[in-house]
């Protein structure tokens, strides 16, 4: 028995590395996805959306952790900031 705790340490490092070395821990991080997982993939594509949803004419777009910043102004003169989750394509603000 006194063997038996570290032969199943060096049993679950060496599984562990086994799965390391055919790339199955993947991290889950914004950083770590691939384009083809966010919805809203381009600077663009967010002007469009916000647009679409609050009319009036975008002024800027910024890139951020979570996707990008919006910035409009509306026909009536109001300037609006909303972000927009590249993940989910939610819209926050207005």
């Amino acid at each position: 028995m006194k063997f038996a705790l570290p032969l199943v340490f060096i049993f679950f490092a060496a599984l562990s590395t086994d799965a390391l070395a055919q790339g199955r821990f993947v991290s889950s991080g914004y950083a770590a996805q691939s384009k083809h997982q966010l919805k809203v993939k381009s600077s663009k594509q967010a002007a469009r959306i916000a647009k679409s949803r609050f009319g009036g004419k975008v002024l800027k777009v910024s890139k951020n952790k979570s996707g990008f910043r919006v910035k409009l102004i509306k026909t009536n003169g109001q300037i609006i900031s909303v972000s927009i989750n590249a993940k989910t394509g939610k819209v926050k603000g207005g």
